[in-house]
């Protein structure tokens, strides 16, 4: 049987493309929290969205 190139396997039904924009939607909103939390002040973007990723890999990991 041929593969196309769409064609990734389901885990538990959900495709990887799916987990991964799920997984990128979390980081983004935790982001965007954290750039709240420090009143709203511009130019750690980086630094927010790195510290984002951390939380939810930890959260995805234990």
């Amino acid at each position: 049987m041929e593969r196309h190139k769409g064609d990734r396997k389901k885990e538990n039904g959900v495709s990887p493309e799916t987990l991964e924009s799920s997984v990128q939607s979390r980081i983004a909103k935790r982001a965007y929290e954290l750039y709240l939390e420090r009143g709203g002040v511009s130019g750690h973007e980086i630094d927010d969205w790195i510290q984002a990723e951390r939380e939810i890999q930890q959260k995805e990991h234990h």
